[in-house]
């Protein structure tokens, strides 16, 4: 990749993963959170045009991201399963209302993760500095996921999506700031929020 930011080609890939990863969040049948956004989130995101989807995921930078880089994983606690991270829960208490959504909505977040976690490992192997506003500042998260291994890569992609979270989603203001701006057309406001992703991902690690 040239070295220039923001890249069309680029911001162009970095659009159609936003689009993916706001249509697996509107899709969602669970109450409570998901992906770490909240119910009323959730449910304003879900009620926007697909032409307000497209403003929000025109975001020059990522919007999903992994709460522990893979192929680090999370150490499970005692009483975890290996379905219980941030991303898709095995929790009967907000499972979707049928098996068939649990699964399709599970497929379509693995296969999400998946690709992400594939687009960032050729990212880290061909343009560093992209790859640092992608994953954020610090050297660690861009050199493991480079020095992994294509099987290495594999093995984490199959749980990825446990790890699938909405970037900065504990964040207070930026997330509600997105779908007030995109649901009331309100450029000045999007512009600035945008550029707040920027500035968090030059100083956030994700």
């Amino acid at each position: 990749m040239p070295g220039k930011w923001p890249d069309t080609q680029f911001r162009r890939e970095i659009r159609d993963f936003n689009r993916e990863f706001l249509e697996l969040v509107c899709t969602d049948t669970r109450p409570g959170s998901a992906f770490g956004l909240p119910p009323t989130v959730r449910q304003r995101l879900a009620l926007l045009a697909p032409a307000q989807l497209e403003v929000i995921a025109a975001t020059p930078c990522l919007l999903a991201a992994f709460v522990v880089l893979p192929p680090r994983q999370l150490p499970l606690a005692v009483a975890e399963d290996p379905g219980s991270g941030p991303g898709l829960r095995v929790n009967p208490a907000i499972a979707p209302r049928t098996p068939e959504q649990a699964g399709a909505q599970a497929e379509s977040a693995r296969l999400f993760a998946a690709s992400l976690l594939t687009w960032l490992w050729h990212t880290t192997r061909q343009d560093r500095l992209l790859a640092a506003l992608c994953i954020g500042p610090g050297r660690l998260g861009v050199e493991q996921l480079a020095s992994a291994g294509f099987r290495d890569l594999q093995r984490a992609a199959a749980g990825g999506m446990d790890s699938l979270e909405a970037r900065f989603c504990r964040h207070p203001r930026l997330w509600p700031d997105l779908v007030r701006a995109a649901s009331r057309a309100d450029a000045q406001v999007l512009m600035a929020t945008q550029l707040s992703v920027v500035q968090l991902t030059l100083i956030s690690r994700r």
